[in-house]
């Protein structure tokens, strides 16, 4: 089967969203390069890095569901998955945490977007 321009995009024949979840992705990484360039302050010439990070974190879980759904990408694997590395990173970040600063409030449930009612890409 031969595809030409326009596939992996949205709307396209194959793997439609594809190129939108990879352009999503890009734009996360070249925030974090910036906060990583200065050292995690989060004024920037090109803006308030926060409030980046903010609108492309969400654009990126808006890609994910996207891609997911109209794939017919199996949800509920993906979000098992997503709760295993959830798990994984949280003990990474106890066992190797830095000085952490006592002042700091510390969400004692655990992170705040996974005790969302429902979760990106899941359908109801």
């Amino acid at each position: 089967m031969k595809h030409g321009n326009g596939d992996f995009m949205i709307g396209g024949a194959v793997w439609p969203g594809l190129s939108k979840l990879i352009e999503e992705c890009g734009e996360v990484l070249q925030v974090g390069g910036k906060l990583m360039g200065s050292a995690g302050d989060t004024a920037h010439w090109s803006g308030d890095l926060n409030q980046m990070l903010i609108e492309e974190l969400g654009d990126l879980l808006a890609a994910v569901g996207f891609f997911m759904d109209v794939n017919g990408l199996d949800v509920d694997a993906v979000l098992a998955r997503s709760t295993t590395k959830l798990a994984l990173f949280e003990k990474w970040h106890a066992e190797t945490q830095i000085d952490p600063d006592p002042k700091e409030p510390r969400p004692q449930d655990g992170p705040r977007w996974k005790n969302r009612a429902r979760p990106v890409g899941e359908r109801s």
